[in-house]
């Protein structure tokens, strides 16, 4: 009965002459400024912060007025995202610290670096500017010079005054982590000797988050001190120490894991190691691999991707495709982003050989929506694999429509000029949703299009192109901006 009402009260709806001569009158105009206008509007779930991350990834300077706008406000997630969008459009492509400084809102600044730190939106003049605001906190002052760390930038340790003696545990590691970058050991050790007094759990987790902190500000001078103090955890914290010196200090990681291969022969384990050791550029040699093996085939698999890789004169592809084949989600996505920075003739076949593998069932799993995502993204750069991935979406669109949507996404989420050209050799042969994704590419990436088609990206603005809400409010800008519309509806926006 409930879905019987719903459904008379929607054919109600739409036969209504009222409700049809409006839609009737609807322009792609108005229509694309109010789907702006609802990105403008706070919601209780944050909607709107979504509707301008889309927005953002346009990257277009013509925007800045609307950001401009959103800062204005009094909303703190508009006001956010309207710092973010003036960043994201700026020649350096960063936040204004000196004009966050002006603002003098420390709870505001606070939110400002730690968003802007996820983005890469902080710049060295930038960082150091923020230090000559007065009220910084200790855990700005350790974000700030883990960032400048990061970026090989030159900092002195002053710049962390009393932030490695903060009351807060992990605030007080990074900064003492970063002071060991500085040939200083004294705050390390004092806090070495204050966390025993905590509870066993509160000591791992403590360890884990200073492994992470360490890996992501690239302190690598803090690699020795961790492993020293989780040399006999068998909790996570150790594995995710032994993960930061793979990345920070592969000579020191080399005996640790080795002698992990040793003493833990669980196919868990030896896969977490082996991950390890293929992800790690230096520090491992071909032989190292040899004790990675048990006879498992992705074991194997393993192993013979890392002597392959070591060893000039070794068949690459086939160790590679075999990983492939044997493997697992995680061997599987290493496998592909190493494709990128393999010879053409080596990556080619291994994306188009895993997109083939995935066409043939008839929808895509979880552990390879990843795997196809990651292939197309690499064949979209590749003009002369566009013909064989155009065959593919042709050939799959009665058989895998699911396949066809996930590399049509990619193609629509590209702005280079690559994905651009292969979205007009598929444009005029795909259902509507496939259309749309297409033009998307084409327009984000500033190709001429005709009146027909600058028509349609208001179609798809206004919900004709069967597109999710990202797209829709990225069409509803992209229409204006063909239109020649876009300063009249910043206008308008903004009055």
């Amino acid at each position: 009965m409930k879905f019987a009402a719903t459904l008379i009260l929607a054919l109600l709806w739409f036969f209504s002459p009222t409700v049809n001569a409006q839609y009737a009158r609807a322009e792609p105009y108005e229509t694309a400024i109010t789907q702006i206008q609802k990105a403008m509007t706070p919601s209780e779930s944050g909607i709107q912060h979504f509707r301008w991350v889309s927005l953002r990834l346009l990257a277009d300077p013509a925007m800045n007025p609307l950001f401009e706008y959103l800062i204005a406000q009094k909303n703190i997630p508009l006001r956010i995202d309207g710092f973010m969008g003036v960043a994201l459009v700026s020649a350096d492509k960063s936040l204004d610290a000196a004009r966050i400084n002006q603002f003098k809102d420390p709870a505001l600044r606070s939110l400002l670096i730690t968003e802007a730190l996820g983005l890469d939106l902080l710049k060295p003049a930038a960082l150091n500017i923020f230090f000559q605001a007065q009220d910084l906190t200790n855990y700005e002052r350790a974000l700030l010079v883990g960032e400048l760390n990061r970026q090989e930038q030159p900092w002195d340790k002053s710049l962390l005054a009393d932030a490695p003696f903060d009351n807060a545990a992990e605030v007080a590691g990074l900064a003492s982590m970063l002071l060991l970058e500085r040939g200083d050991d004294g705050a390390w050790q004092a806090l070495a000797r204050n966390y025993k007094s905590f509870s066993l759990e509160d000591q791992v987790g403590l360890h884990t988050q200073l492994a992470t902190a360490a890996r992501q500000y690239r302190i690598v001078a803090a690699v020795a001190p961790l492993l020293d103090i989780t040399k006999d955890s068998l909790d996570g914290d150790r594995l995710a120490v032994i993960t930061t010196a793979a990345a920070l200090a592969p000579k020191l990681c080399r005996p640790v894991v080795l002698e992990k291969l040793k003493s833990d022969r669980s196919q868990t384990n030896l896969v977490r190691m082996g991950l390890l050791m293929l992800s790690t550029k230096d520090g491992f040699e071909a032989a190292d691999f040899e004790q990675l093996r048990n006879g498992d085939p992705m074991v194997e698999a393993m192993a013979n991707v890392g002597v392959a890789m070591r060893t000039k004169s070794a068949d690459r592809s086939t160790a590679l495709n075999a990983l492939l084949e044997n493997g697992n989600r995680l061997t599987s996505e290493y496998v592909l982003s190493l494709a990128a920075t393999l010879p053409p003739e080596i990556s080619r076949p291994l994306l188009l050989n895993t997109i083939n593998r995935i066409a043939k069932g008839n929808s895509i799993a979880n552990v390879d929506l990843i795997n196809a995502l990651l292939a197309v993204q690499q064949l979209l750069r590749m003009p002369g694999a566009h013909p064989e991935l155009l065959t593919v979406v042709l050939e799959q669109m009665d058989k895998n429509i699911a396949l066809v949507e996930t590399i049509m996404s990619v193609v629509a989420d590209s702005s280079n000029p690559e994905a651009a050209l292969f979205a007009r050799s598929v444009r005029g042969k795909l259902p509507r949703r496939g259309e749309s994704m297409a033009l998307l590419a084409l327009a984000k990436s500033n190709t001429p299009l005709t009146d027909a088609e600058i028509t349609e990206l208001g179609s798809i603005a206004s919900g004709g192109g069967k597109v999710d809400d990202s797209s829709q409010i990225q069409a509803a800008w992209l229409y204006l901006k063909y239109a020649k519309r876009d300063k009249d509806a910043v206008t308008q926006l903004t009055r």
